[in-house]
């Protein structure tokens, strides 16, 4: 069970931080939420789609990890085998909390102290002997930093789509090495062509905008379902 609580250099200067149980905390997700900066490092490896939210019904931006709940296929001999993760699964055990005052709205750098990627005993401290942040928490603050930003700009790049009409579902029919199959669904993607049909003004203004760019990526990613397919196919073959 998670325990979400404000990250404090006195309370917590005893924690720590096991680097190689990050990135084991993504290990059962079949997606995982992406922002549009993550795009360039993403496109290497992942097919880039949009998911909608469980408890909200929105749309939200997904690296496709696997097939089906439960089923990361890139992790493999635990450990995460691919040459970007994820910023969400990266930041981890590190959240953003928020915290009502006079001024407004305060974001809050907030730790999971129930994970198995924090300990007392071992792995590298988030603060030094003047309670300054080590490089490590100072990555993490970064990655947090990163996320905050590029959530507001990736509803702002999912309303525009929206807006436009561009967002279309995918249903995927996979056969696999075994035998098996199966029909994945709840994911969508943009529709290239009514994509390529959009002239003048409005090309302009998602160019502008910096929507033009990712959209293309999110297209060209999908290449990657089928070195996703390979993945599963090699797993049911060690199986055997």
């Amino acid at each position: 069970m998670s325990h979400f609580v404000a990250l404090n250099p006195h309370q917590h200067k005893n924690l720590k931080v096991l680097p190689d149980k990050v990135a084991q905390t993504g290990r059962n997700s079949h997606t995982v939420s992406v922002v549009l900066s993550e795009f360039t490092d993403l496109i290497v490896q992942y097919p880039i789609v949009f998911t909608k939210d469980a408890d909200s019904g929105q749309f939200v931006c997904s690296a496709l990890l696997g097939f089906e709940k439960g089923e990361n296929l890139f992790w493999q001999n635990d450990r995460w085998e691919g040459l970007y993760i994820p910023a969400q699964v990266q930041r981890r055990p590190f959240y953003i909390g928020q915290q009502e005052n006079e001024d407004g709205e305060n974001h809050l750098v907030c730790i999971d102290t129930e994970s198995d990627a924090v300990s007392e005993d071992s792995g590298e401290p988030l603060f030094d002997e003047n309670g300054q942040p080590t490089p490590l928490m100072t990555d993490k603050q970064e990655l947090l930093a990163l996320l905050l930003e590029g959530k507001q700009h990736t509803k702002a790049f999912i309303k525009a789509l929206v807006e436009l009409e561009l967002l279309t579902p995918i249903s995927l029919d996979i056969s696999f090495i075994d035998g098996s199959s199966k029909k994945v669904e709840g994911i969508y993607t943009i529709d290239e062509d009514r994509l390529a049909g959009l002239y003048g003004e409005t090309v302009g203004i998602l160019h502008e905008r910096g929507f033009l760019a990712p959209a293309y990526t999110m297209l060209a990613s999908h290449a990657h379902i089928y070195s996703l397919i390979e993945r599963k196919n090699s797993r049911l073959s060690a199986r055997k």
